[in-house]
């Protein structure tokens, strides 16, 4: 006799592929379990079929050279659907952009025709910005559905800066921004030598004072790390004392009002001495001076013996 236990249990049904198994069901029971069979063989062949027909058209994407077009249309898919719902951007709008030209702006944003608000990483996009030496700062938002506005605070570039044998620009601090590159930063003052891009910013100040040496100046150079020489567009050099450097400055702004130094034969003005100013004539003007001496010195000769 079966236990409560026995008849509690269930007997296992039986494999489905056993039709040994079946053989003693009833004939609805065995049609069913067939007509199960078949469909699930049919089911695998679909899959196969399926599966032949996909490898085979992947197959021929890749041997005609057009799985990376296909693959990038597929991983686009997204930005494609939202773009059709209305969140393409459009306008990209921007505050305190000067030095950046507009393609530097996109471009550090990622931002393309086909981008979509949505996807688009405004951190990221942060991070890009940032990463360019001209951007100190900046915030990127997202105006829904089609807007992206940027609030950037750039580094003022100040004065260019010549040190073995590469330029950079510099900011009011001192600090080298990026390496000089275009035309955008030409008009900028240029300072020469080591350290002198720590030391520039008083001596720029004091040039400010004195317009017409400003104007007339293509560069500074920062001697032995202690004083400034001013290069001259007219090629005459100007030494400046270490101290006190504004004084001799616009002493000099007084001399170039009155005698136009600069339009003369004149090679080195020293102003180093608070005393007085130390010229020093080109080789041309020296042989001239050397000559006129001469010629001057033969007519009082002959004048004395008559």
């Amino acid at each position: 006799m079966r236990s409560r236990a026995d008849k509690g249990r269930r007997a296992a049904p039986p494999a489905l592929d056993d039709i040994d198994e079946v053989m003693g069901a009833s004939f609805a029971s065995q049609l069913r379990f067939r007509l199960y069979r078949l469909a699930r063989r049919r089911r695998i062949g679909l899959a196969l079929t399926a599966g032949f027909y996909a490898a085979t058209g992947l197959l021929g994407m890749i041997e005609g050279g057009h799985w990376p077009t296909v693959k990038a249309e597929i991983l686009n898919s997204p930005q494609t659907v939202a773009n059709a719902m209305g969140f393409r951007v459009v306008a990209v709008q921007t505050e305190g952009q000067n030095a950046l030209t507009d393609d530097e702006v996109l471009l550090a944003l990622g931002i393309k025709e086909d981008t979509s608000l949505p996807f688009l990483d405004v951190g990221e996009a942060r991070e890009r910005l940032l990463a360019n030496p001209l951007v100190q700062d900046a915030t990127v938002r997202k105006l829904f559905p089609d807007r992206v506005t940027v609030h950037l605070v750039e580094r003022k570039p100040f004065a260019l800066w010549q040190h073995d044998g590469k330029v950079q620009i510099l900011a009011e601090d001192g600090v080298p921004i990026d390496d000089f590159r275009d035309s955008r930063f030409a008009h900028l003052p240029l300072v020469v030598g080591p350290s002198a891009n720590t030391k520039s910013r008083a001596l720029l100040d004091a040039l400010a004072l004195a317009p017409k040496i400003r104007e007339e100046t293509y560069a500074a150079v920062f001697v032995a790390e202690r004083r400034w020489n001013l290069k001259l567009r007219s090629g005459v050099e100007v030494k400046l004392p270490e101290f006190e450097f504004g004084a001799a400055l616009a002493r000099l702004e007084t001399l170039q009002a009155r005698r136009d130094l600069f339009g003369k034969w004149i090679s080195v003005i020293d102003l180093r001495s608070a005393d007085k100013t130390v010229v020093r004539l080109t080789n041309e003007a020296a042989d001239q001076l050397a000559r006129d001496d001469k010629t001057a010195s033969t007519k009082k000769k002959k004048a004395s013996q008559t």
